[in-house]
């Protein structure tokens, strides 16, 4: 683990909260002059502490209503068949998030779609053809009561 000190973990909160404020005012919420503040959002990026900035948008009001979570088991546990999943899952634009497991499946995939019908096509065009599947499961998330990217600092 990185040497992160309290004065680095009130910078990430606020930044987690909001990162759209610069470091300006990133340094006047802590109560730091905007110099040493910047020198240290530096350093945490150099550290790869803060991998980078990202907006949150409205998933359903932009028309994506619905999230399926799939459950995947591949048919072979070699470097090569995972590596080929991997490469050809990850440019799916569907596919928010991609977990390797241990356990009874091999990879939890977060995926968002329109509605069923396109979840549908994805499924019968894209992810049973995934190199080295043997089985796939579903599940329909009915509603989000939490999610954020937030780390409790």
């Amino acid at each position: 683990m990185h040497e992160v000190d309290e004065l680095d973990r009130r910078i990430l909160r606020v930044m987690q909260s909001d990162g759209t404020l610069s470091v300006t005012e990133i340094a006047d919420r802590i109560g730091l002059s905007q110099s040493p503040c910047s020198r240290r959002v530096a350093r945490l990026t150099e550290k790869g502490i803060i991998l980078g900035k990202s907006v949150m948008l409205d998933r359903k009001k932009l028309g994506f209503n619905a999230v399926v979570l799939v459950r995947i088991k591949l048919n072979s546990h070699g470097r090569q068949s995972i590596d080929q999943f991997q490469d050809t899952v990850l440019r799916i634009p569907e596919v928010q998030v991609v977990q390797l497991m241990l356990g009874e499946y091999d990879f939890n995939v977060r995926i968002v779609v329109r509605d069923m019908d396109h979840f549908h096509a994805l499924l019968r065009d894209k992810l049973v053809r995934l190199p080295g599947v043997q089985e796939l499961q579903s599940s329909v998330l009915l509603d989000e009561l939490k999610y954020t990217t937030q780390l409790p600092l």
